[in-house]
């Protein structure tokens, strides 16, 4: 994990998601999803620029939301 300005981890028993407000090499601020299978090396990822901090937190607490609406719910763990 880089040093984020921001970061959250949600978790069931077999599947994991996190989301880090960082800043990037050119000093963008953007926010990289991670999410893949406990024990499997198959993952996926996303990148995209947001505006600022507040927008990063708002970023978060929409997945947060979202997570738990999943079928089992996600639980956060960070």
């Amino acid at each position: 994990m880089t040093h984020a300005l921001l970061y959250a981890r949600w978790e069931i028993e077999d599947r994991w998601y996190e989301v880090e407000v960082v800043y990037d090499l050119m000093g963008d601020l953007v926010s990289m999803r991670r999410w893949g299978g406990k024990g499997s090396d198959k993952y996926g990822k996303r990148t995209v620029l947001v505006s600022s901090e507040v927008e990063g937190r708002q970023f978060i607490e929409k997945i947060h939301n979202l997570r738990l609406r999943r079928k089992p719910p996600y639980w956060r763990v960070y």
